[in-house]
């Protein structure tokens, strides 16, 4: 039996980065994208998706934490990866 869920964009994001099965999660919960990280959180901490889900300080940080867990081989995700340039 076909199940169907209805569900908002950020949530839609957050299933399809647990189909891909990440290894490292690097979430700065920054509107608009922090229900992608909230779900993402609610699927590792349920024992959904096994990963490491490591909360950063800043959008920098997140990128850094992505680039070296890529670089030894980790499935990556994060939902920040670059700043507004200030005006």
């Amino acid at each position: 039996m076909e199940r169907r869920m209805f569900l908002s964009t950020n949530y839609a994001v957050a299933y399809a980065v647990k189909s891909c099965d990440v290894d490292v999660i690097a979430a700065y919960p920054i509107t608009p994208q922090t229900p992608v990280v909230e779900k993402l959180s609610e699927f590792v901490a349920d024992g959904e998706l096994e990963a490491e889900f490591i909360p950063v300080e800043s959008e920098h940080s997140a990128l850094s934490a992505v680039v070296g867990a890529s670089a030894v081989g980790a499935r990556v995700f994060t939902a920040t990866a670059a700043e507004r340039p200030s005006p």
